[in-house]
């Protein structure tokens, strides 16, 4: 993990703009979200992207194909109300650089992500103790990234409740 960079924003808005470029969708419906989005907060130098549509589930193939143009690819993996898509370093496919979450607009995960940022964004003693159970998870569970990313989920959940 690295500390905060200059360089996230600036990387947000670049595949930001990459992205209207392509698709015709609203600037306010691409958001920067994760680690990344927070200022001050070490993050693994990946930036996370979320794409609200009016509904995820019936994007045509069209959508798809106009974000490969660019360099991002649909993924193979399973999750509850999103499609997640990632922008890699080469033509390898191995090292991530974006992850793009495609959700539908004002929707449920819509909503939990942004409060989730924008409260980490808010209290520093939130995104100080989130910092510090990265650390704590990733010592515990080096290599094991879906164990990781369990236990963060945790914390998340117990700040959108909250909220």
């Amino acid at each position: 993990m690295a500390l905060d960079k200059e360089t996230w924003i600036d990387e947000f808005n670049k595949v930001k703009k990459d992205i209207l470029n392509v698709i015709e969708v609203n600037p306010e419906n691409i958001q920067h979200i994760g680690s990344t989005s927070i200022p001050g907060l070490s993050a693994k130098p990946i930036i996370d992207v979320l794409l609200g549509v009016d509904n995820y589930e019936t994007m045509p193939e069209t959508f798809f194909n106009a974000l490969k143009s660019i360099g991002i690819y649909r993924l193979k993996v399973e999750r509850d109300d999103e499609i997640v898509l990632a922008k890699f370093e080469d033509h390898t496919f191995e090292k991530h650089t974006h992850f793009v979450h495609l959700v539908s607009l004002g929707g449920q995960k819509w909503t939990d992500l942004l409060k989730f940022r924008d409260y980490l964004r808010a209290h520093e003693h939130a995104k100080d103790e989130y910092m510090t159970l990265k650390y704590k998870l990733l010592e515990q569970f080096a290599g094991n990234r879906s164990q990781y990313t369990k236990q963060k989920e945790t914390f998340i959940k117990s700040i959108i409740n909250a909220v």
